[in-house]
Parts: C-alpha cells; structure tokens; sequence
C-alpha cells in the first residue's frame, strides 16, 4: 500500500498545506507510523510505516489474532478519535492494544489551524516492555565503573527481568507468573545470569551484598517496577 500525502492538494488551506509538508518533513522516512486526518476522517497523510502498519493490522485480525475484527479495530481507534474531538484543541489521548504477538500505543492529538477546523495527528507505535540495552547501559555507565557494572554488562536483555525478580526475593513461581513463562524457563535464564555474575564475583551473596552496599539494588527496583507497571496496561 502506498503512503497518502495531499500536501500539495489545492483544495486545502495553505497552513494546513504547510502542516502537512513540515510532518511530512518529520516523519516522511520515519519508523513511527503517522497519519494526519480531518474532521471528516479523510486521511490527508500518511507515512509508508502508517500503511504498513494498518496492513499488518488488517492481516493479524483475520488470523484471529486480535480479539475482534479489523471494523472493531478501526472502530477503537475511530472512539478515540471522536473523544479527542470532543475534549477541543490540544487533547492527546492514549490506548494500548494488543494484536498478534505484540503491544502497541496509539496516540491521537486534536490540532487546530488558521482554518478552525480541527485534525487529527495519530501515531502508532510497538511498546516495548523490557527495558532497552542502550538504556540499561545508560544506567550503569552513570554510575561509574565497578564490579556490578561488569557483570551486568554479561547479562541479556532476556534473562535481566527474570533476575531483578530474583534478586528483590520473588520466587520463580512468582516470576514465572509474571513474565509468562515456566518455573523451568525462568530457573534456567536465572542461572545463566548467575553465571556472569560469577565471573566477577566471588559469590552470588557477594553481589548482592554489594547491590545494596552501592545502592544498585535500585537498578533491580526500577526495572521490576515498570515491568509490571507495563503489564497492568
């Protein structure tokens, strides 16, 4: 499906003509998927990502991977929409859906022009639920270089959620409830962790006695505390 660009339709106004071409500027070549809409609900932009997007969408739903149809679908974003109107210029609002495998958020923001008339600036995006390497890095890095850094650093994206679990005390029934996997999976992603954490220190004791030495027992907390935040939407 191509993209919809009616940034140089004369039929619109220029500063919605503007609009469109400084969006399109934005997120022409854009992974975020965009899509600009009128009151009218006449798409006047879209990015290639915003139909590659809805393609996927429609594709999932008859798989029976969403809960309801494409139309119920449609019909979710198209409420949203309708509740943004209602609140006036300004509002942004929010919902994360589930389709196929994946999460996502939709955001919709209610947009007023010269012309008074209102429109529409969606975006879609996958959420994300674990926190991202370059973040966790981040984390680390801010604190200097140390021994709990290392080790760290050895463990996967895949097994440090299993871990913090593990390491504020949840047992692995408890974290395999919560991740959605077996007993059996969450032991042998911990383990495996335990083993980086091996390499440098003496002791899996010792590293947690220094987590809390340092405080990087708050690296723990934080990234337990938005996993199951993440999971309550």
């Amino acid at each position: 499906m191509c993209a919809m660009d009616r940034s140089s339709d004369d039929s619109l106004s220029q500063s919605v003509r503007d609009a469109l071409l400084h969006i399109k500027g934005l997120y022409n070549i854009s992974p975020v998927s965009v899509c600009v809409r009128n009151q009218q609900r006449d798409v006047l932009y879209s990015n290639t990502s915003f139909e590659q997007m809805y393609d996927f969408f429609k594709t999932e739903c008859v798989a029976g991977s969403f809960s309801g149809t494409f139309y119920e679908l449609e019909l979710m974003f198209s409420q949203l929409e309708l509740d943004c109107m209602v609140l006036g210029k300004g509002c942004v609002l929010s919902k994360i859906f589930s389709c196929g495998k994946s999460n996502f958020q939709i955001r919709i923001e209610c947009i007023s022009l010269l012309d008074d008339d209102f429109y529409f600036f969606w975006q879609i995006n996958l959420l994300i639920t674990v926190p991202l390497p370059s973040r966790k890095m981040e984390v680390i890095k801010s604190n200097g270089n140390s021994d709990f850094d290392e080790a760290i650093s050895k463990i996967s994206d895949l097994n440090i959620i299993p871990l913090s679990f593990y390491v504020l005390g949840f047992s692995y029934l408890d974290i395999s409830s919560y991740i959605c996997v077996s007993e059996k999976i969450v032991k042998k992603r911990i383990d495996r962790s335990k083993e980086k954490v091996l390499e440098i220190y003496p002791s899996f004791n010792s590293f947690i006695s220094d987590c809390y030495k340092t405080r990087k027992i708050y690296f723990f907390i934080e990234n337990v505390y938005e996993y199951i935040m993440l999971m309550k939407c």
